[in-house]
This record gives C-alpha cells, structure tokens and sequence, in this order.
C-alpha cells in the first residue's frame, strides 16, 4: 500500500469516526435544535389531541390510549395500582365505567432532558344517565421515543362548582440537556428525590406539617385542593393553609409519610414520588392501611434543593 493510499484511507476513516461522534446518541435527536417551549407546547398538544379523541370512546379506551404500560396510580386503603390494566380496572369499577371522558390541561411543566413533563387540569366523565362527574388530574409523563405517555397518573373527585381553567404558567428549564442513560447515574437520581421525600416528611414533625408545606414549596406550587373548589390551589403558602385545616401551621404532626418508589428525569431536575401517608398512632382497632399519594418534584438545576411542585 503506497503513502498517498494509506493517507487517504487513514482520512476516511477518522472523517467516518467523526460524524459518528457528532452524531446525537439514541433519544437526543427529537430535542435537538428545540427549545424548552417547542418541547413542552409538543407535551401540552399531545395531552390535548388525547382527550379529543377520549371524547367519544368509552373511558377505558379514552384514559387508556395515554397510559404507559407501567403506568402507576395511587389506589383506596393505602395501595398503588401498578399497570395499565389495573389501572384501568379500578377507574371502570365505580360510576364512571360506562362514562365518555375529556379533559382540559391548564399547565405543563417539562424536565431539562425533554423526556419527562408533566401537565394538570380539568377532566369531565359524561356518564350515560345524563350526569356530569368532575374531576382534577395530574399526569406525569415520559417520552418513550415514539410519543409521549402517561407514567403517573391521579385524579380527585369535585363537587358540581364553578371551574376555573385559566392557564397557568408553564414550569421550564434554562435549557434542554442531553439525556443520561447510565444505570448507576439514574439509581442516584432516583435515591436522592425518595429522600427528598422523606426530609419532607422528617421536616413535618420538626415543625407541623403546615410549616413543612409553606417551607418546602414555591409560589408556583399546586395542590388539587378541596372538592368544593373549583381551582386548584396555588402558592406554598395557601396550601399549607389548606392541608393544615383548622389546625395551626406548626401545629404537631400526627402523620408519617416516604416515597414507596419513584421516577426522575435524566437531567434530575423534575421527578414524581408515590408512597402512603400513615397516622404516627393510629387508634386501637382502626386498620392501619394509610393513604395514598404522588407528588410531582422540580428544582432549578441538579444539586439544588428539591420542592414540590404538584400533587
């Protein structure tokens, strides 16, 4: 092989070897060139044509086609549904299994990784009789390659009140960063947001849980709030109002809680914690199975503190 061949070969292949590198790794190339807006106006459409459709299919079609396979949902006594089907099994069990469903986002939120978001709203089941149920959702979602799914799911039940579906601001990063896909990186992510969670609880029996609310949130935080409210309620402060009843906001706590499992963004700057809320001693008799929750976290850049964001 003479000198001008081995040169030109050598050029080829380094030339080859550097459009392989400059090449985004698999589940980058759909962020690409995107702002956090176009990626999170991506979310809140898709979130929007699903309830379209979900219009004039029965409920377990309707709500099905948004859930991921391993879609996760806050069940009665203190269990977690896991799964699509059971899922969908408890949400057809009650009332509304015959029901035509729609809802109405009124925020999103979105990971730095433009994998993971969030939205919030209104959802409406039309039952056949000719009655409305009302219901607040939060929807945490993921982004499988292929389209966006619903990876944690709640809803609460409203009373027949006034909705107020004014948008609210969406809830972005500075900038999209590539997404990480190491398993030991994405472990940590995931044990640093369960204890975050668990500060959260740690935090309430320091100060009352009311305290740990207005503390551990933002002025951008929500809560579904009450069933008579027609709004979800906005801002660390009134919320810590809400969940503190007619109690004091440093009023000692009667409650525990953790994070049974959890799901994080790659960027590790928006993730969604589910566990059970437990009475610290519960009266003699009285099962003692607890409550059920997901709370939707966010923070302002890996390595800041974590705050509530939805729940």
């Amino acid at each position: 092989m003479t000198l001008p061949r081995t040169a030109a070969l050598v050029a080829t292949l380094v030339a080859s070897a550097a459009c392989r590198s400059a090449s985004p790794p698999a589940g980058v190339t759909r962020t690409v060139g995107r702002t956090p807006a176009a990626v999170a106006d991506e979310l809140l459409a898709a979130d929007r044509a699903l309830a379209r459709a979900a219009a004039s299919r029965p409920l377990r079609d309707g709500l099905g086609a948004q859930f991921a396979d391993g879609v996760l949902m806050p069940g009665v006594r203190g269990t977690l549904v896991t799964g699509k089907a059971a899922v969908l099994a408890a949400l057809t069990a009650g009332a509304d299994s015959a029901a035509r469903v729609t809802w109405t986002p009124i925020r999103v939120g979105l990971a730095a990784d433009g994998a993971h978001g969030f939205t919030i709203g209104f959802l409406q089941a039309r039952r056949p009789d000719g009655t409305t149920a009302w219901y607040k959702y939060l929807s945490y979602w993921t982004h499988d390659g292929r389209a966006w799914r619903v990876a944690g799911w709640r809803r609460r039940a409203m009373e027949s009140v006034p909705i107020d579906s004014t948008m609210l601001p969406p809830l972005l990063p500075a900038r999209l960063v590539a997404p990480v896909s190491d398993a030991a990186t994405r472990a940590r992510h995931t044990a640093g947001l369960r204890a975050a969670e668990q500060h959260f609880s740690d935090t309430a029996q320091v100060m009352g849980v009311g305290a740990a609310f207005a503390l551990l949130g933002t002025p951008e935080s929500v809560n579904v709030g009450p069933a008579n409210a027609g709004r979800f309620t906005v801002g660390a402060a009134a919320i810590a109002r809400v969940v503190s009843g007619d109690a004091a906001l440093d009023a000692p706590s009667t409650l525990t809680w953790g994070a049974d499992t959890a799901l994080v963004a790659s960027s590790d700057d928006l993730g969604i914690t589910f566990g059970v809320i437990r009475l610290k001693a519960r009266p003699a008799g009285e099962a003692g199975t607890g409550a059920s929750f997901l709370t939707i976290w966010r923070r302002a850049a890996p390595g800041a503190p974590w705050r509530y964001v939805a729940e």
